[in-house]
Order: structure tokens, then C-alpha cells, then sequence
């Protein structure tokens, strides 16, 4: 990947981090960031099991395509099945 492509994911991710209001996300996205970041990355993939490394990589793929759910809308629907 490029310089340029790399900056333009960073400003694309910078402009939706600023605008996020869930404090829940935002403590979400803090976490991942800092897991990711940390030396320890590797060693919490490397534990992984091939399972649950598919289905990471699945969820991964859902996400880059768009196809994710707001918090929001997972605490509505909680709240509908729940109230059932």
C-alpha cells in the first residue's frame, strides 16, 4: 500500500472517529486501536484458534464492506427481544 493510500484510510478514519458520540464505541475503538498496537498483538492472534481467526477474518471483510450495525441499533433491537 502506498503513502497516499494509507493517508487517505487514516483521514477517512480520523473523520469517523470525530464523529462518533457512543462513548461504548469509542471505549471499543480506544481498545482495539491499543490491543493492535501493543507488542502483544501477535501473541493474542497466535491464540486464536483456526475458528475463531475465520470468523475474525470474515468479520473484517463485513466491516470494510459496509455491512455493520450501529450500536444503536443493537440496543434497540436488545430491547425489543428482550421486552418479548
Amino acid at each position: 500500500m502506498s503513502k497516499k493510500e494509507i493517508d487517505k484510510i487514516k483521514t477517512i478514519i480520523y473523520e469517523k472517529v470525530n464523529e462518533l458520540n457512543d462513548e461504548t464505541l469509542l471505549q471499543m475503538v480506544n481498545e482495539a486501536i491499543t490491543a493492535y498496537g501493543s507488542s502483544s498483538r501477535q501473541e493474542i492472534l497466535d491464540e486464536l484458534t483456526p475458528e475463531q481467526h475465520q470468523r475474525l477474518q470474515e468479520s473484517i471483510k463485513q466491516a470494510d464492506e459496509g455491512n455493520t450495525v450501529s450500536n444503536e441499533e443493537v440496543k434497540k433491537k436488545t430491547k425489543e427481544w428482550l421486552s418479548k
